[in-house]
C-alpha cells in the first residue's frame, strides 16, 4: 500500500507482511521465489522466511471437521463469555464435536462448508523473535505487577485475579495488560466517547514498548496477510483512518503512537504465568481471528478448544489464529515461565472510522488472496 506513510512501523510491517505473502506463495508452488526486501532487518527478513514456511505447512495439511461456523455463531449470546458449564453443555448437545483431535504439527482447520476455523502453527515465531517478546514482556515489569486483583470474585475477574497467576522462579513479574495506541475504555462507547491510547502507551514508557514489540508485531501481522486477507486489509485501513482522526482532532499522544504501533490488531495483551481457564472472547467477531502466541522456558503446555474437539500442543514459539467467539479455549498449569501476547481487533474502532466487518476467511480463497501483493 504506497499510501502508508514512510514514518509510521506500519510501512516496515507491511514490507514484511508482503514478503511472507510472497514467500508462502512460493512455498505452495504457485510463484516464483523472491527476494527478501533490503529493508526489512536480518532478524526479521529470518523471522518472515521462517514463518512462511509454517504457513505453508499449515496449508498443506487441512483437517475438516463437522461443524458449521456460521450456523454456531448465531446461536451465541451476545455477552458469550464461555464460562456457564450449563450453557457450555447446552451447546455440545446442540453441536456436538464428531471425534476427538490432537494436533501436533502445522494444519489449518477448517468447518463442513470449507471457512477456516483455525490456523495451527507450532514453532512459527523463531528464537530471536520470542527473545524480543520475552524482553519486551520484561520491560513491562511495573506495569504487570500493578495489574493483579485480589477481589472475592475470581470468577468476574479471572484475567487479573492473583489466583490464576503463579510466581517466577526466574524473575518474571507476573500479570496481564492490555496495550493499544487507539480503543474505547471499557464503559466508554461511542458516539458518547472517543477512543484513548490505552494506559500503558500513554506513560513515559509507552515509546520504548512500542519499539520492543515491533519484529513480533510484524511477524504477527504477517502472519494475518495469509490466514485471513480481507481481515489485514480492513484493519490496516482502520489503522490509517485512526490516525487521519487524530491528526484533525489534534490527539497528539494518539497520532505518535499510532506511528509507533507496528501492528494492524488493535489490542495486544500481555499476560506472564497466568493459567487460563476455559472461556470465549465475547467481544471477538465470529468472522475474525484472533492470534495467540506463547514464549518462554516451560514444559507441557495444552490449548484446549472442547467445543470443537481439538486439543493443540502449545509449546513455545507457537501460534495460534481464530476466533475466540467461537472457539471456547483455555490453557494449562505448566511448569516454568509462560509470556502469552494475544493480539485481537476492537469492532467499534472498525465502526468508528467507517470500515465494513468483513466475512469469513476460506481455505480456498488463501492462495489467491496471498497473491495480492502490494
Amino acid at each position: 500500500m504506497s499510501l502508508l506513510p514512510a514514518d509510521w512501523a506500519l510501512a516496515t510491517t507491511h514490507l514484511a507482511s508482503d514478503y511472507v505473502c510472497r514467500q508462502f506463495c512460493a512455498i505452495v508452488g504457485v510463484t516464483p521465489k523472491v527476494l527478501p526486501p533490503p529493508e526489512l532487518d536480518v532478524v526479521l527478513m529470518l523471522g518472515c522466511s521462517h514463518l512462511a514456511r509454517i504457513l505453508a505447512d499449515a496449508y498443506l495439511n487441512p483437517v475438516t471437521i463437522n461443524f458449521d461456523m456460521t450456523r454456531y455463531s448465531e446461536v451465541l449470546q451476545k455477552q458469550e463469555r464461555g464460562v456457564n458449564p450449563g450453557r457450555e453443555e447446552f451447546l455440545l448437545t446442540r453441536y456436538p464435536p464428531d471425534r476427538e483431535i490432537i494436533l501436533e504439527r502445522p494444519a489449518v482447520v477448517l468447518d463442513k462448508f470449507g471457512l477456516i476455523v483455525l490456523w495451527y502453527l507450532p514453532g512459527a515465531i523463531d528464537a530471536a523473535i520470542q527473545n524480543d517478546m520475552l524482553s519486551a514482556t520484561m520491560m513491562m515489569s511495573g506495569p504487570l505487577g500493578k495489574s493483579i486483583t485480589r477481589g472475592t470474585s475470581p470468577k468476574d475477574t479471572w484475567r487479573t485475579h492473583k489466583s490464576n497467576f503463579q510466581i517466577s522462579e526466574h524473575g518474571l513479574t507476573s500479570g496481564c495488560i492490555n496495550l493499544s495506541p487507539g480503543w474505547f475504555l471499557q464503559g466508554h462507547p461511542a458516539p458518547q466517547f472517543q477512543p484513548e491510547v490505552s494506559a500503558t502507551l500513554k506513560s513515559n514508557d509507552g515509546a520504548a514498548y512500542c519499539r520492543a514489540m515491533c519484529r513480533p508485531a510484524a511477524l504477527v501481522a504477517a502472519a494475518l496477510r495469509v490466514m485471513h486477507s480481507g481481515l489485514y486489509w480492513s484493519s490496516l485501513t482502520t489503522q490509517l483512518g485512526l490516525g487521519v482522526w487524530a491528526d484533525t482532532h489534534q490527539t497528539q499522544i494518539m497520532g505518535t503512537r499510532l506511528r509507533e504501533w507496528a501492528s494492524v490488531f488493535t489490542v495486544v495483551a500481555v499476560m506472564c504465568n497466568r493459567y487460563t481457564p476455559l472461556h470465549r472472547d465475547a467481544l471477538s467477531r465470529a468472522q475474525w481471528f484472533d492470534i495467540m502466541t506463547s514464549v518462554g522456558g516451560y514444559t507441557s503446555a495444552r490449548m484446549k478448544m472442547p467445543n470443537i474437539g481439538i486439543e493443540i500442543a502449545y509449546n513455545a514459539g507457537v501460534m495460534a489464529g481464530a476466533s475466540g467467539r467461537i472457539v471456547r479455549h483455555g490453557v494449562n498449569w505448566v511448569n516454568g515461565d509462560r509470556v502469552g501476547w494475544v493480539w485481537y481487533m476492537r469492532d467499534d474502532i472498525h465502526e468508528f472510522v467507517d470500515v465494513p466487518r468483513g466475512d469469513y476467511s476460506r481455505y480456498k480463497s488463501v492462495v489467491t488472496n496471498a497473491m495480492e501483493f502490494a
